[in-house]
């Protein structure tokens, strides 16, 4: 079973960002596996830390790069939930890069909505 904690975290570098997870993080995720999966627990095998981006608002941002408007489509933000969607999403920066356009509603992820 693989088990993770998301929350916005810190703000980090990746050349220099904190890579060994400490006993207080393994605690908060052994406590919360207990308490919804009883007796779901018996060892830690690994950990990691991991690192992802969000976006201010914890949205996807799939538009053209702003200045750039449809030369460079860009994907990012993904806020540690992006691989749920990556069919989608290439679905979507295909049709921006071919097309110009896509017919599917992304207009809620514009990275104009930050102006």
């Amino acid at each position: 079973m693989k088990l993770a904690r998301h929350h916005p975290g810190d703000v980090s570098d990746p050349d220099s960002v904190n890579r060994v997870p400490d006993a207080a993080d393994e605690h908060d995720l052994v406590e919360a596996l207990n308490r919804f999966i009883p007796d779901g627990y018996a060892e830690t095998h690994v950990m990691k830390v991991c690192m992802y981006t969000n976006s201010p608002d914890g949205n996807f941002i799939l538009d053209y790069l702003p200045g750039f408007e449809k030369d460079v489509a860009i994907a990012t933000g993904f806020s540690g939930h992006g691989f749920k969607f990556s069919s989608v999403v290439g679905e979507i920066m295909a049709d921006l890069a071919m097309n110009g356009g896509t017919p599917l509603p992304i207009g809620l992820l514009s990275a104009h909505r930050f102006r």
